[in-house]
C-alpha cells in the first residue's frame, strides 16, 4: 500500500502522519514514511550543495527538479522494499505571490500510489504554525493562507484524478486512525456527520450530546466531522459585527480580517463540507433541536441528489423541508442503530 499525503506548509500534516504511524503500528500494521522535505535537503548535502529553508524555494526550477528527482529515485527503490509507506510532500507551493509546482508526474506513474490524501487544519492553526518558522513568518496573508489550502487540495485531487485513484481530505482533527481505515480497511463505511452548528455553537450541552452520538458511531464506522476543521467562528465574526474588520490577536496571530475574507472563509467551509460528503458512503444528520438550519438543509438535500443515503435523527419536532429528502428519519439514536443492526448496515468493531 502506497499513499502520497500532501498539506500545505503549517497544515500539522507531519506531526498528524506520526501519529497515525503510530496508531497503525500499535494495530499491527508497519509503515515506513517517506518526507520529501527532509530528503532533499539531506541529498543536497549529499551533492555538497547544502541549502536552507529560508533558501531552497529560490532555487532555480531546473534545480529544484533535479533534487526532487534525485529523492524520488531513492524513495523509488526503498519503497520496493517495504510493504506499506506514506509519501509526505506538498502538491504545490504558495512562494512570493506565485504558484510552485512540488511534484513530477513522471514518478507518480512510476510509484503507482493506491490513495492519495490531503491533511488540513483551520487557517487560524495554519497562521499560528507559519508565524512560528522563520521562513514563512510574514510572508502570507489570511487570503494567501485560504487559497494555498484550497489550490493544495485541487492540485492533489487532480493527481488522483489523472490516476483514477480515491482521494481524501482529512483535517488534523480527525482521530489518528482515520488514516489507518482509509489503507487498511477501506471496507469500512464512511460517515458524513451532519448537524446544526451555527445553531448549537454556544449549547455546551447539546454540542457534547453530538460529540457523544459522534464517538459512539465511530465504535463502526468511519466518520468525517466537519468541526474538525473550526472555520466557523471566523466565518461568522467571532461574535462581532460581520460588516466590520477587526484584529484577531486576542485569539491568535496578529492579522485583521475583514468581511471580505469572512466570505471566503464561509465559501470555502460550505465547499470543504460537500468535498466531505462526497467522500463518504452516507451523511448521517444528528438534529437535537427544533429550530431549522439551512446549512443541515443543504447538506440534507446535497447528499440525497449526490446518491447518498441520508439517515436523521430528530429529537425535536422541525421542519418537514428538513425531512423532505432523508432516506428514513428516526426520533432517537437507539431506533437508529437498531436499524443499521437489523439491516446488516453496521459493521463489526
Amino acid at each position: 500500500m502506497k499513499v502520497i499525503c500532501t498539506g500545505t506548509s503549517g497544515s500539522g500534516k507531519l506531526e498528524y502522519l506520526k501519529g497515525a504511524l503510530a496508531t497503525s503500528e500499535a494495530l499491527g500494521k508497519k509503515v515506513h514514511l517517506f518526507n520529501v522535505g527532509d530528503l532533499m535537503f539531506k541529498k543536497a548535502d549529499e551533492l555538497e550543495s547544502p541549502t536552507s529553508p529560508e533558501k531552497i524555494l529560490d532555487l532555480s526550477p531546473s534545480t529544484l527538479r533535479s533534487l526532487r528527482a534525485a529523492v524520488f529515485e531513492e524513495i523509488l527503490k526503498k519503497a520496493e522494499k517495504v510493504e506499506n509507506c506514506i509519501i509526505s510532500t506538498h502538491g504545490c507551493f504558495r512562494w512570493k505571490n506565485y504558484l510552485m509546482p512540488a511534484f513530477d508526474v513522471h514518478y507518480l506513474n512510476e510509484l503507482k500510489p493506491d490513495l492519495y490524501v490531503t491533511i488540513i487544519d483551520s487557517i487560524l492553526n495554519v497562521s499560528k504554525r507559519l508565524d512560528e518558522s522563520p521562513v514563512w513568518r510574514g510572508r502570507l496573508s489570511l487570503k494567501d493562507i485560504l487559497i494555498w489550502r484550497d489550490e493544495e487540495i485541487f492540485v492533489t485531487k487532480m493527481m488522483a484524478s489523472y490516476q483514477r485513484k480515491p482521494h481524501y481530505v482529512v483535517a488534523v482533527g480527525q482521530p489518528a486512525s482515520t488514516v489507518y481505515n482509509l489503507m487498511f480497511r477501506p471496507e469500512v463505511p464512511k460517515i458524513y456527520l451532519s448537524f446544526p452548528i451555527t445553531l448549537m455553537h454556544n449549547d455546551a450541552v447539546k454540542m457534547q450530546e453530538v460529540r457523544e452520538f459522534r464517538d459512539r458511531l465511530r465504535e463502526h464506522f468511519e466518520v468525517f466531522d466537519p468541526l474538525a476543521v473550526e472555520d466557523t467562528e471566523l466565518s461568522y465574526g467571532v461574535g462581532k459585527d460581520e460588516s466590520k474588520s477587526y484584529n484577531l490577536s486576542e485569539i491568535g496571530p496578529e492579522f485583521a480580517i475583514t468581511p471580505s475574507d469572512r466570505g471566503e472563509i464561509a465559501d470555502q467551509t460550505v465547499i470543504r463540507d460537500y468535498m466531505l460528503i462526497d467522500q463518504s458512503d452516507m451523511v448521517v444528520v444528528y438534529y437535537p433541536t427544533d429550530k431549522t438550519s439551512p446549512g443541515v438543509l443543504c447538506e440534507i438535500i446535497y447528499g440525497s441528489t449526490n446518491n447518498k443515503e441520508v439517515y436523521a435523527i430528530f429529537k425535536e419536532r422541525v421542519s418537514p423541508f428538513l425531512k423532505f429528502h432523508c432516506t428514513k428519519v428516526f426520533a432517537d439514536q437507539e431506533s437508529f442503530f437498531d436499524y443499521l443492526r437489523q439491516t446488516g448496515k453496521m459493521p463489526a468493531k
